[in-house]
């Protein structure tokens, strides 16, 4: 959909002889309202690692990301075929008696979980790597400077009972 957006901007914008922006803002006037984290979200839920690619802190995320799925992606492929292969011997065991090995049976089981479990994991990696792309692009926007620091001193003496009492607590000083 947003492939069909960005064409269409172009088309319209090049038909209106403008041809230095592929998106106008009337073809799409939204992208004048997302923030560089929910740009950064969309990108890589479009396409994984593209979030991070706009950020020149987080590209070196992206072979991580890609070594996730392909690594997910062979488990599935892995998983899938050893539990087809054990369907297979435990449909071709079953006898015209009804007798059957319940090896086939354990080891398709198994093989099914380690499957569903490995399209889990790799659901979670691909949010994660969304979440990821938002986070650095909050990140990029926070302020760090050498005016920050922080201290321990005592907060407050006060008497309990009749003891007197020491907390201490930590100080922040921002600008």
């Amino acid at each position: 959909m947003l492939i069909i957006l960005l064409v269409l901007g172009s088309m319209q914008s090049y038909a209106q002889g403008k041809n230095t922006s592929i998106i106008s803002d009337t073809a799409y006037p939204i992208h004048k309202h997302l923030s560089q984290p929910n740009k950064a979200a969309i990108m890589s839920t479009i396409l994984p690692g593209l979030g991070q690619i706009g950020h020149k802190d987080t590209w070196w995320h992206v072979p991580i990301i890609y070594t996730g799925f392909a690594v997910m992606g062979y488990s599935i492929y892995y998983n899938n075929a050893q539990y087809n292969a054990f369907r297979t011997a435990y449909k071709n065991s079953i006898t015209a008696d009804g007798g059957c090995n319940p090896d086939f049976l354990d080891n398709r089981e198994f093989y099914r979980r380690n499957r569903d479990l490995s399209i889990i994991i790799a659901s979670v990696w691909y949010l994660a790597n969304i979440l990821d792309a938002y986070t650095s692009a909050h990140l990029r926007e926070f302020d760090i400077n050498n005016n920050l620091a922080a201290k321990i001193e005592p907060l407050n003496i006060s008497m309990l009972g009749n003891q007197p009492v020491v907390t201490c607590g930590l100080k922040l000083n921002l600008r």
